[in-house]
């Protein structure tokens, strides 16, 4: 497999990976340890394929030059070099396209000399090759010096050039004018990007919600990525609680504002939880199946004033139950 079709295997790898291991947090008990383990492993996944890169390979072969590593396959006739050129030093410039490393670098580039070209290579070898094309061009380097050197004579033999100077057909002032645009552009794509993600960031930390209402026969309970319908026959009892360790989240929402999902502490183990950080008071529910719901209003007084409801409304529930059952027993 060529170092493009590893590293685009990575990444998709890495991406499922990722949204496998949201899923499980949202959807099941899957502890937070795990959920780091995987989050872990699907980055050793994106970044395996980089550090296995074959690096770039360039050969003379027949009538044709042939170089290839990471997003560049290049097959280039001899009879289309119009100019070739060795230097010891060369500014790659900016990355618009295709792997980009802290030393090495292929795929679509832009620099002030030539504007657009592909580059492909390692700039801690002090040796490139840079050929004109059929009106583009093409840097790269391989393996060291004295080899990216053999493949500059190789073919210098081949096209029976003299070597030279490499330019671009553009007038140099206008591809400097057409990097810098393209150079703030990208600045401005990656500013954009960083405006999104705080924004996005900000979303997920203040945008949570916890309500809680009641009707005749339930309590519902709706909070940002919890709801329960929680029928008052199925209410063992109910509790009204301050300062409670609501222990870690194992999946569900944690913002700064709300705390909803599963949870685990000591005294219920798994449970769900939905409640406004701020506030002190919260009601505790305990089913009749033996699972716990944690939840509170937006204040202490409302949620002491909805526990009084509640408990009301659970009760008359157990008497009708109570009432119901000895009519049967009477018959």
């Amino acid at each position: 497999m060529n170092d493009s079709r590893k590293f685009l295997a990575g990444l998709v790898a890495s991406v499922l990976l990722i949204i496998v291991d949201v899923w499980l947090l949202m959807s099941t008990d899957m502890p937070m340890s795990l959920f780091w383990v995987i989050l872990i492993v699907s980055i050793v996944i994106l970044v395996l394929p980089i550090v296995s890169f074959e690096g770039t390979k360039a050969e003379v072969t027949g009538d044709r030059l042939r170089i290839k590593a990471a997003f560049v396959d290049l097959d280039i006739p001899l009879s289309s070099i119009q100019a070739v050129e060795y230097r010891e030093t060369f500014d790659v410039g900016l990355r618009m396209f295709g792997y980009g490393g802290l030393r090495k670098g292929s795929g679509d580039f832009t620099n002030k000399e030539f504007g657009a070209y592909v580059f492909a290579g390692d700039t801690r070898i002090h040796g490139f090759v840079v050929v004109k094309y059929s009106g583009r061009i093409a840097a790269f380097n391989t393996i060291d010096e004295t080899t990216t050197c053999g493949i500059y004579d190789a073919i210098v033999s081949a096209t029976g050039s003299e070597g030279g100077t490499v330019m671009s057909s553009k007038d140099p002032e206008t591809l400097r004018r057409s990097h810098r645009n393209l150079k703030w552009i990208m600045v401005s794509c990656i500013a954009v990007g960083i405006v999104v993600v705080i924004v996005v960031v900000a979303l997920a930390l203040f945008s949570g919600h916890a309500d809680a209402s009641m009707d005749e026969d339930s309590l519902t309970i709706d909070a940002t990525m919890m709801h329960q319908d929680i029928a008052y026959t199925d209410i063992a009892y109910v509790e009204l609680r301050e300062d409670m360790d609501y222990g870690m989240r194992v999946g569900g929402y944690g913002g700064a504002d709300i705390s909803s999902g599963k949870f685990r502490n000591d005294e219920f183990g798994n449970y769900k939880l939905a409640v406004h950080n701020s506030v002190n008071a919260c009601i505790v529910v305990h089913r009749t199946n033996g699972e716990v719901t944690v939840f509170n209003m937006q204040d202490d007084g409302s949620t002491r004033e909805f526990y009084d409801r509640l408990s009301m409304a659970v009760s008359e529930a157990k008497g009708s139950v109570s009432t119901c059952h000895c009519s049967v027993a009477i018959a």
